[in-house]
């Protein structure tokens, strides 16, 4: 049995990192931090507005790391956050965070239920390695993500 306990991280943390988008200019995968974006492709630079939402309908469309899975668009923001979903959904314990933690408002509390559902854990798992394998210069980890 692995086990995840959600940390009670907001999608905001995660946007704290480094986040992948695809470059306006040669489509590459570029970077945004702070409020600008580089792309080491082609060398293009500008300020860049960063809106993170998880209502489909505010999607951002220029992120890199996104892929159908199960329907749906399986998306997500950067590596950090690929380690997140997959160690929530390979668990088939997943605990609430701490009573501390206002539930509703971690990242893990908000994600669909598509993505959460059993059923769907094989191809959730295949979507995050296909897009791990997008991710320029990231180490690839293991098949399964240890449980925390």
């Amino acid at each position: 049995m692995t086990r995840h306990r959600d940390s009670g991280a907001c999608l905001c943390e995660l946007a704290t990192h480094p986040v992948l988008v695809k470059c306006p200019s040669c489509t590459a995968q570029a970077v945004v931090t702070s409020a600008r974006l580089v792309c080491p492709a082609c060398a293009h630079t500008h300020a860049y507005q960063r809106t993170w939402c998880w209502d489909d309908q505010r999607f951002v469309p220029d992120l890199w790391l996104q892929t159908p899975c199960a329907g749906h668009t399986l998306w997500a923001l950067n590596p950090e956050h690929l380690d997140l979903l997959e160690s929530y959904v390979s668990a088939t314990l997943r605990e609430d965070p701490l009573p501390t933690v206002v539930r509703r408002m971690t990242t893990l509390s908000k994600l669909p239920a598509w993505l959460k559902s059993a059923k769907n854990r094989d191809e959730v798992l295949r979507a995050i390695r296909r897009l791990r394998a997008t991710v320029r210069g990231a180490p690839h980890r293991s098949p399964r993500a240890p449980a925390r």
